[in-house]
């Protein structure tokens, strides 16, 4: 359980992303009220992201193996944060509703807090992603017995002790998936909170919808196993 945040650690993978990496990091440092490090994992950009991070306060690390989930394992091992929060370097989420994601963590004596956009009246996520999100999070629900409302969620605050009695294998989208099942098996206590969602402004995703989901489906399925 985390009932006291002592330091919050950032985690943000990104490739290319120099269109929206310095507005994320100045948003942060403006909004985030906890003390607090900023690790960024960047897998070899070419578009100048890792000469903004390197005029930044963030700490910066680079990846060159490929893989979103690979990224983020990297950075929460150098975490020193008794709570790490990961979130996508692309300028969707919120930034500034990360205090309401660590607040909804130590006030719920929780083990992780989600930040659901199932709630946003904005509607930026894309009719193909909606669905498909709705569809992976009722069959994960009804196969791990939880209630989320949005378990593709990339934006989350977790504590860095149930981390570390967790054993991750995914290296690309489906560790967020293999994350929940993980924690939900061990009973960990998670949350949500509502967040928004924005639409990407510059750059192009790296998600491949139909693939990650036929992925992260057999991620699901797999969990039941293991």
């Amino acid at each position: 359980m985390t009932s006291k945040v002592e330091m919050v650690s950032v985690v943000i993978p990104t490739l290319n992303e120099a269109g929206n990496i310095r507005e994320a990091l100045d948003t942060l440092d403006r909004e985030l009220i906890f003390p607090n490090e900023i690790i960024v994992v960047d897998g070899n950009s070419t578009d100048g992201t890792i000469e903004i991070v390197k005029d930044s306060k963030a700490r910066l690390i680079i990846e060159p193996r490929r893989g979103y989930g690979l990224a983020l394992r990297v950075g929460m091992k150098a975490a020193k944060g008794n709570v790490v929060v990961m979130v996508d370097g692309d300028g969707t989420y919120e930034f500034k509703h990360i205090n309401r994601l660590v607040q909804g963590m130590v006030d719920n004596d929780a083990e992780m807090c989600l930040a659901t956009r199932m709630y946003d009246p904005n509607k930026a996520m894309g009719l193909f992603n909606f669905v498909g999100n709705k569809l992976i999070t009722f069959c994960f629900n009804m196969l791990y017995k939880q209630n989320f409302s949005d378990t593709q969620s990339g934006f989350r605050a977790i504590s860095h002790s149930a981390l570390e009695k967790v054993n991750f294998k995914e290296t690309d989208m489906p560790f967020a998936t293999e994350m929940l099942i993980k924690f939900s098996k061990k009973r960990f206590k998670i949350v949500e909170v509502h967040s928004t969602y924005k639409f990407r402004r510059y750059g192009k995703t790296k998600l491949k919808p139909f693939n990650s989901g036929i992925e992260i489906l057999a991620t699901i399925l797999k969990g039941l196993r293991s």
